[in-house]
């Protein structure tokens, strides 16, 4: 093991672990970058308030004496999370009894039966359903005037004079997600989640490039991995919301309330008001079978402290158009008004018209007052942020299987229907049509609601070119838009020749991270593939640098399947090119979803300009299923490496573990060579070369020296040998293997021990008679010395930092007067193959030592060596 993984790894993990970081956002730091309320322990994220034991990787293992948490603190009104370990070896308990045992994985010994110690861990729970349940749906109306109740003082959060900036907002809890989104006046730069105190709990900057939210002119993003103490407050109704802009006075906040009707919510209402305070939001729920509207209506500003009870309120909903037509016109009571949040109902019966006229935003809703105080906004489709997609495969009674593809849709800012068609294995038909059709999974069968066709949508056969149809559909119905949202509905793509080419049911999926990006990407069956599969992938790099993914496929008996999802390039486009794989996760199932933290630029350049593959693979065959070649990933300009003026590629350090690629391949003399093997150079002659984290190593040969007086030079080999036998090198039988290499038979040779080169520390040789290799390491005489105090100063032996007298002038390492006043700088101890430790010491080549832990003292189970200039550490192996 590296020094650097070894030991630098163990003492940043342990003394200076940072939380993780997100990208600069407007507001009290300075454009610097901000922490989460989480914490980042090697390459996992711990949730806030956990507790785990360390684990600091191979030699080491887990710690089981370093217990770790993830502690809040707070930072300019923020809490983020910090990892603090500490070491509970002298808090472990005195045992009651006489013979006291250490179970495996614990650090404290105790008498059986006894679990009451601090080297247990306890497994945080996970949300159970009635949780999940609890968190599902909540709104909020944000404006500038908003008020702060902290430790009994009400506060205005923002300063007077901003722009007139409101907006309401939908939350959807899933998974330990808080997915939200946002229709607001003008588009916003960073989102803030904020305690009742004013606590900066989360805080994100908005993804400025996305197509989607151009599109629908939503704001929309995700709130991952919601620590306990944080979902608490959502479940109890203390969470505010904050919207930022360029100036840090410009912010807008609400609070999140939970409101039954969000279940069923099919369009929305941003309503503003004539003044900052004043503003809501309507949740609208319809009924196609008996056709009506139930309208819920949260409103802040427009009640006074005069306002005590009982003050009836007018909702109407009428059309923009030319004529203004009342659809309906009801009067409601508030019976306690209040300054902050209030709540109203109002339910009545329309006709279809004006529920298809609701689908093409063509009415609005407007609250008023007696006293004059009004608002008003636009009905649209719903405030979430859905998109809906399938992947398209052929049906059981179509006889051409080679044909597949993927769609996906959503809803536009004028509610019309994007469609986006991707199909493989077609050539240009004569007559190609999308039509909608109820889902195979629903009550009907998908065989007849084909012929009759629940909608045609569209003749993709103008806009179909190299694959790609893509269109706006505009009448889209109330009832369609409802099957849709429900995840009732289905894709059948038909030709003149064949009623169903291939189809597929529409999944709605909440959009963020992955699902943000422009496009997915189609996966294509291998060759090695049985031809039942298909899928689509999802893929984005968010601002933090880490790749989120999500993969969904379709066909038989995929649950009985283990795949694995790898992110694989070809760097070198050429015959036997190597390939860098990654895995990204393992999985059973028709869906998987995940991110990869700690994404090197290398692999984020390699993404950026496209040369990146995601394979599917059957992990119990090995074979390939699909691929897709991936050219939709946006990189942040901050993720990628910036060059200097002269264009000229910072040098990287080579040592660094983090530039090491998980599979490594090099290129020397014309062929590929693999990872840790070696081979002599072609090019040049005596020298052996090996394959390290992807870079060529080369090293003369040393030769060892010789007992005899006359040695030869045999043909062909590099060094002499004392044995006058003849040898062929065309004849595999006459010499000795070893590492891939043949050595003629009597040869001496020392061995070349890749990355760190010939070991001159160890001698082997090739038997002339048996063929056999033996090798064995220098003899060192013993020490007249405690060997804790001897030092290695040149060669392989140690000896004693004493005067001359105490030297052996046997020992060839022995410097006879010239020991007493010899003191060597640094220089000189590296030049010799001396190694650096982390901490400062500075070691003689070959010098071993146990390397000490913060806060956890010297580590008898691992021990380090130094060797050439390279440091190896390894835990003891107990038998």
């Amino acid at each position: 093991m590296d020094v650097k993984l070894a030991i630098v790894v163990l003492f940043s993990v342990l003394a200076t672990v940072s939380p993780r970081k997100h990208s600069p956002l407007i507001g009290d730091e300075g454009g610097r970058r901000t922490q989460a309320a989480e914490c980042q322990f090697g390459k996992t994220l711990k949730e806030l308030g956990s507790t785990w034991f360390a684990d600091l990787g191979p030699p080491f293992g887990v710690m089981y004496c370093i217990r770790c948490e993830c502690v809040p603190y707070h930072r300019k009104r923020r809490v983020v999370g910090k990892v603090h370990c500490r070491n509970i070896k002298h808090e472990c308990p005195k045992p009651s009894c006489d013979e006291p045992v250490l179970a495996p994985d614990r650090c404290c010994k105790v008498c059986p039966g006894d679990v009451n110690s601090p080297d247990v861990v306890e497994e945080q729970p996970s949300i159970n359903v009635e949780e999940e349940k609890n968190l599902k749906h909540f709104a909020a109306v944000l404006t500038s005037k908003m008020t702060m109740e902290t430790e009994g003082i009400t506060t205005p959060l923002t300063t007077d004079g901003n722009p007139d900036y409101k907006a309401t907002g939908r939350f959807t809890f899933h998974r330990r997600n808080l997915y939200y989104s946002f229709y607001a006046t003008a588009r916003p730069r960073g989102v803030q989640f904020v305690d009742m105190r004013g606590n900066i709990l989360e805080e994100q900057v908005l993804t400025p490039y996305s197509k989607y939210q151009n599109d629908t002119e939503k704001v929309c993003g995700v709130w991952r991995r919601i620590p306990r103490e944080y979902r608490r407050l959502i479940r109890e109704e203390r969470l505010q919301v904050t919207l930022l802009w360029e100036r840090a006075e410009l912010a807008i906040t609400g609070q999140l309330y939970r409101f039954r009707t969000l279940a069923t919510e099919l369009y929305s209402a941003l309503l503003e008001g004539p003044r900052p305070n004043v503003a809501g939001t309507a949740i609208v729920s319809v009924s196609t079978q008996a056709p009506s509207i139930h309208l819920t209506l949260i409103f802040t500003g427009i009640f006074g402290p005069e306002d005590m009870s009982d003050t009836p309120v007018t909702v109407r909903l009428q059309s923009t158009s030319g004529k203004e037509r009342v659809v309906l016109e009801e009067m409601a009571r508030v019976e306690k008004p209040s300054s902050d949040i209030n709540v109203i109902e109002v339910r009545s019966a329309v006709s279809n018209a004006d529920l298809n006229q609701m689908s093409k935003q063509r009415l609005s809703v407007t609250l008023s007052t007696k006293a004059g105080q009004s608002m008003s906004g636009l009905v649209r489709t719903r405030t979430t942020c859905e998109l809906f997609h399938t992947p398209l495969s052929s049906p059981p009674d179509n006889n051409d299987k080679k044909t597949s593809g993927m769609a996906w849709m959503y809803i536009d800012k004028n509610g019309a229907l994007k469609y986006h068609v991707r199909l493989n294995g077609i050539a240009q038909p004569d007559m190609l049509g999308l039509d909608l059709v109820i889902s195979p999974e629903t009550k009907t069968p998908l065989s007849a609601v084909v012929e009759r066709r629940l909608l045609e949508l569209e003749d993709l056969t103008p806009t179909f070119h190299n694959g790609w149809a893509n269109g706006t559909i505009d009448q889209i119905n109330t009832r369609h838009l409802e099957q849709l949202y429900d995840g009732e509905l289905a894709i059948n793509v038909a030709t003149t020749a064949t009623r169903s080419l291939v189809r597929g049911r529409l999944t709605p999926r909440p959009v963020a991270d992955a699902r943000d990006a422009p496009a997915p990407s189609l996966l294509l069956e291998t060759e090695q593939a049985a031809g039942d599969i298909v899928g689509m992938i999802w893929a984005a790099v968010d601002n933090e640098c880490n790749l989120h993914y999500e993969v969904i496929l379709s066909g038989a008996k995929l649950d009985d399947r283990t795949m694995g999802l790898y992110l694989e390039d070809v760097p070198l486009i050429a015959p036997g090119a190597p390939i860098t794989r990654r895995l990204l996760e393992e999985f059973n199932g028709n869906n998987v979803e995940g991110f990869v933290l700690g994404l090197t630029p290398t692999e984020l350049t390699r993404l950026d300009t496209g040369v990146v593959h995601f394979n599917i693979k059957d992990l119990h065959t090995s074979k390939s299923l699909l691929r897709a070649h991936w050219k939709q990933v946006f990189i942040p300009p901050s993720c990628l490496p910036h060059y200097s003026d002269n264009n000229v590629p910072p040098v990287n350090n080579i040592n660094s573990d983090a530039n090491i690629p998980e599979q490594t391949t090099c290129f020397h003399s014309e062929s590929f060579h693999d990872e840790g093997t070696q081979w002599p150079s072609r090019s040049e002659p005596c020298t052996m070369c090996n394959c390290h984290h992807g870079r060529v190593k080369c090293d003369p040969v040393i030769c060892p020296p010789l007992p005899c007086t006359n040695p030869i030079q045999p043909s062909g080999q590099c060094c002499p040998t004392c044995d006058n036998s003849t040898f062929d090198s065309s004849n595999i039988s006459q010499g000795c293997y070893l590492a891939g290499q043949l050595y003629s038979p009597g040869s001496t040779w020392h061995p070349y021990l890749p990355p760190n080169g010939f070991d001159t520390c160890a001698i082997c040789s090739c038997n002339s008679s048996t063929l056999n290799v033996r090798c064995t390491r220098t003899v060192c005489p013993p020490l007249e010395c405690d060997e804790t105090l001897a030092v290695r100063r040149v060669g392989c032996c140690k000896t004693c930092p004493a005067a001359t007298s105490s030297g052996v002038p046997g020992d060839p390492n022995w410097l006879g007067d010239q020991q007493v006043s010899v003191v060597r700088t640094k220089a000189e101890v590296l030049a010799a193959g001396g190694c650096t430790y982390p901490v400062g010491r500075l070691f003689e080549n070959g010098e071993e030592w146990h390397p000490r832990v913060f806060s956890h003292g010297e580590v008898k189970s691992v021990k380090c060596h130094c060797k050439d200039g390279t440091v190896k550490c390894e835990r003891r192996r107990h038998h």
